[in-house]
């Protein structure tokens, strides 16, 4: 940028003294009329000071001719580098004010300071715009949101934008996240050197996890047959085939869209041949999996218990190692584990095959719920 870039002719402002410009400073940001995109100058005794509609501060009680004059400068463009989200408020608050709309600090709150990141397309958290404030401005100007959501995809450096929602309280837990800008959901991103492949408005991806993929990723897998019981898209079963090099996963899972992710993104990582999807209620399908596999993963929330005693039965005779995911409160972990331990043991001598059952770590994923974690027990049943 040039020296005559970093200027501007005939920007509007104010003139006062040093004593007072503090509280005119105050006074101006309060009523939204400071110009954020220029840089306050002194001026001997004086301060310039940028603002917006100059013409509205003679309605002000606190504006007074003798100490505040209104006049034109150059002035120096404030180049100060803000975040994303700061780019956000910066540039929602000077449309609404170039509109002559109306809005409060709450608003301002509303808008996104965090999002999650596919590719070109960001899932901005549910309350972003969600309130009455929002609800009457977008409906009294119908055009305001489609602004707004391009001032947001371009703060961000995105294409599409969707809003989260809770996933939906049914068997297959499916994704209700909404588009809002762009046509589609679908994405295609890469982790850690695994690519995935999904669409946001029909299935979801717990970015919260991503620790844990890692770490499965990282565990040697090489000849292993494997057996990834909820496999979703899959967040394990891909990282396994890909970075773990498993010999072969098989991947039971009960919604078609997630399915339909799971095979796109074993072919875009070339595992397509090291991967057998099993379609349906994996009580059913890994019944046919008995005396199969040298791992078994089990990562569903809150609770998998239900599937330990067939996922046991689903071990090589030779026995292998059990991943079970729990959410558990985090002063119960070490009984929980204690309790979970004790389970497999009775189960395993029960039924014949195993005798010797050992914990191999326990790993804290992630809070869940204020109290609560998200936690992986790795056991080992020979």
């Amino acid at each position: 940028m040039t020296e005559q870039d970093m200027h501007q002719n005939d920007v509007d402002c104010v003139l006062v003294d040093k004593s007072i410009a503090v509280q005119i400073i105050e006074k101006l940001t309060s009523n939204k009329l400071l110009n954020h995109e220029f840089k306050i100058k002194e001026l001997g005794s004086q301060v310039a000071i940028p603002v917006n509609k100059p013409e509205t501060l003679v309605m002000f009680d606190w504006f007074d001719y003798d100490s505040i004059s209104i006049t034109q400068l150059d002035l120096v463009k404030n180049t100060q580098r803000l975040i994303p989200a700061q780019q956000i408020v910066s540039h929602v608050r000077r449309l609404l004010e170039k509109k002559s709309i109306p809005y409060t600090t709450k608003m301002m709150d509303n808008l996104p300071k965090k999002w999650e990141l596919y590719g070109d397309l960001a899932i901005l958290p549910n309350d972003t715009m969600n309130s009455i404030e929002w609800r009457n401005v977008t409906t009294s100007y119908h055009d305001i949101c489609n602004q707004i959501w391009e001032i947001i995809a371009d703060s961000i450096r995105v294409n599409r934008l969707a809003i989260q929602a809770e996933i939906a309280d049914d068997k297959i837990r499916s994704s209700q996240v909404k588009m809002v800008y762009g046509e589609d959901g679908e994405v295609e991103f890469s982790d850690h050197g695994v690519k995935f492949w999904l669409d946001v408005t029909k299935v979801m991806f717990s970015s919260g996890n991503v620790t844990e993929r890692h770490r499965i990723g990282d565990i040697n897998m090489a000849d292993e047959i494997v057996i990834d019981a909820f496999a979703g898209i899959g967040y394990y079963t891909l990282p396994m085939l890909v970075r773990s090099k498993a010999k072969h996963v098989y991947a039971c899972e009960l919604n078609p869209n997630s399915i339909t992710a799971l095979k796109k993104g074993a072919m875009l990582n070339g595992v397509t041949e090291n991967l057998t999807i099993l379609e349906g209620d994996n009580l059913h399908t890994m019944a046919n999996l008995v005396d199969t596999a040298d791992r078994i993963h089990l990562g569903i929330l809150p609770s998998s218990e239900n599937t330990w005693e067939l996922a046991v039965d689903c071990l090589k005779t030779s026995g292998g190692i059990i991943h079970i995911h729990m959410n558990v409160k985090e002063t119960e972990i070490n009984s929980f584990t204690e309790y979970c331990l004790q389970k497999f043991t009775d189960y395993a001598v029960t039924c014949g095959k195993y005798n010797n059952v050992e914990l191999k770590h326990v790993e804290k994923v992630k809070w869940y719920a204020p109290h609560i974690r998200h936690i992986v027990i790795d056991i080992s049943i020979q």
